[in-house]
């Protein structure tokens, strides 16, 4: 399962910026990346926002049950 995840930002400096997730989970990376980039052009169309960049971040479906000593 992917995650849309859009980096929002209302002026060039970092403390403007924002993460924002989608409601929805999504099945594959296509998708995921065509849903985010949707978004993330709407966003830009709204003059308070300086940037909007899309990415999809994949959710395991495994737990790993025991953790690694490094």
């Amino acid at each position: 399962m992917w995650m849309p995840i859009i980096l929002v930002c209302t002026a060039p400096y970092v403390q403007s910026c924002n993460i924002i997730t989608g409601l929805e989970l999504l099945r594959d990376q296509n998708t995921c990346f065509a849903e985010a980039s949707n978004k993330a052009t709407l966003l830009l169309e709204r003059p308070n926002i300086f940037m909007a960049k899309p990415a999809c971040q994949i959710l395991p479906t495994t737990i790993k049950e025991k953790e690694m000593d490094i």
